[in-house]
């Protein structure tokens, strides 16, 4: 099997895997297997995979085509890969340089590391593997491993607290916005009665005047008939005259009180500047104020 980065493996010779698992969160399905990690991978884990730049060249068998177990060859094929030297690939690893914490083939050591004190890495890999320096390395891969583990379930808290706590303003600013509604329906009401009633005053008092006035002009009626009807004895009209200009004179000074009583209230709604300055801005009503800072939900939640 020729492997070219990047490309993906044909499976003709490795068998299918009706149901393999993630080698990275367990009990999710794989859907891929990287060549050179020797991993099943679920969805998530194979696009960080193709993303990280120390994986994103890997080989992939993706799909279907994965295998069921991990196929000789493909062994076989890691271990030349594990082995290779990254600066002289047709060289194989074999020493390691103590001074420079260096993994060292043939060629580095002629080449860069002459002078360094080495040690043939078969000689010492034995006791590595059984010795404290192994052991803390895997101790800190699962520590490590458990700080992502709480990390990624302190995420999840915090996107649990995030939408608990939009959904709190929310409903605060939405009943906020109920009170404000309710006050100016109030003011509303209090303000179109209040119109209502020097409405109501104007209007009854011209109608008692316009009744005044109809009042006099029905006496200035019943004057000039009155006249009329003493027209043919002069002298009877010159009594009835006599009397009317008494009569008018008092019907005249009524006249002058009326008609200095006409007119109503002139009125305006003053707007609130306090409540134009709130339209006015755009930040009006209410604002988010931002805390700033980091909440350790761990110290909250757990």
């Amino acid at each position: 099997m020729d492997k070219v980065e990047g490309r993906k493996h044909a499976a003709s010779d490795v068998g299918f895997a009706p149901k393999m698992f993630c080698n990275i969160c367990p009990g999710v399905k794989a859907t891929a297997f990287c060549v050179d990690c020797h991993e099943y991978l679920c969805t998530d884990c194979t696009g960080y995979h193709q993303r990280l730049t120390l994986t994103k060249m890997h080989s992939l068998l993706m799909g279907h085509e994965f295998p069921s177990v991990i196929p000789p060859k493909l062994l076989a094929d890691k271990t030349e890969v594990i082995r290779k030297c990254p600066d002289h690939p047709n060289e194989k690893i074999k020493f390691y340089c103590q001074g420079h914490s260096a993994l060292c083939c043939v060629a580095c050591n002629v080449l860069s590391h002459e002078q360094c004190t080495k040690t043939y890495i078969p000689d010492i890999a034995e006791d590595f593997k059984n010795g404290p320096e192994f052991n803390k390395l895997n101790t800190d891969i699962q520590d490590s491993d458990k700080r992502i583990e709480d990390s990624l379930s302190e995420i999840d808290n915090c996107l649990k607290a995030v939408g608990t706590l939009k959904a709190d303003e929310m409903d605060v600013f939405g009943k906020y916005r109920v009170k404000i509604i309710e006050y100016l329906d109030r003011r509303e009401k209090e303000l179109q009665a209040e119109i209502q009633h020097i409405h109501d005053q104007d209007v009854a008092f011209l109608l008692e005047l316009q009744t005044q006035l109809k009042t006099r002009q029905s006496e200035l009626k019943m004057m000039r008939e009155k006249l009329k009807s003493h027209d043919k004895n002069s002298s009877e009209l010159f009594i009835a005259a006599k009397r009317a200009c008494s009569q008018l004179a008092q019907l005249q000074s009524s006249l002058q009180e009326i008609t200095e009583k006409i007119g109503y209230r002139q009125y305006s709604m003053m707007k609130d500047p306090r409540m134009e300055t709130i339209l006015q801005d755009n930040t009006g009503a209410a604002t988010v104020d931002q805390i700033y800072g980091k909440i350790c939900l761990s110290r909250i939640l757990y």
